[in-house]
């Protein structure tokens, strides 16, 4: 996972999933799209799933990876919780067969150890 700080954003690179509970009434997450920041209005009761690098990976791209920041509010102070899931570094990351048979575009990406990836 990568992450930086500017202009108060925490920006945030996912290598698997992030799951994310947010307060109902507060936006604090942003995501990349077309070049700019797009505020996500939280849902109540609900989770957010961000898709990561090595999910893209494992999907053979089926699902797209998002990068994302965490954002304050002068207006309201906030909790957000994340949980991070990813793989050892010596892990050999690829597609998944049971994904590529079920496509017709073929292997988008070579094996890769997360470790190196990473770098």
């Amino acid at each position: 996972m990568s992450m930086g700080v500017f202009n108060g954003c925490l920006f945030i690179r996912t290598p698997t999933i992030t799951v994310l509970t947010q307060d109902d009434d507060v936006i604090g997450l942003h995501i990349r799209h077309n070049g700019g920041w797009v505020p996500i209005k939280p849902l109540p009761n609900s989770l957010v799933v961000n898709v990561g690098d090595i999910l893209k990976i494992w999907s053979n791209g089926k699902y797209k990876s998002i990068e994302h920041r965490a954002v304050t509010s002068e207006a309201k102070a906030r909790i957000s919780v994340a949980l991070f899931f990813y793989p050892n570094t010596e892990v050999e990351i690829e597609p998944l067969e049971d994904i590529l048979a079920t496509q017709e575009c073929g292997r988008m990406y070579k094996k890769v150890k997360y470790g190196d990836y990473l770098k």
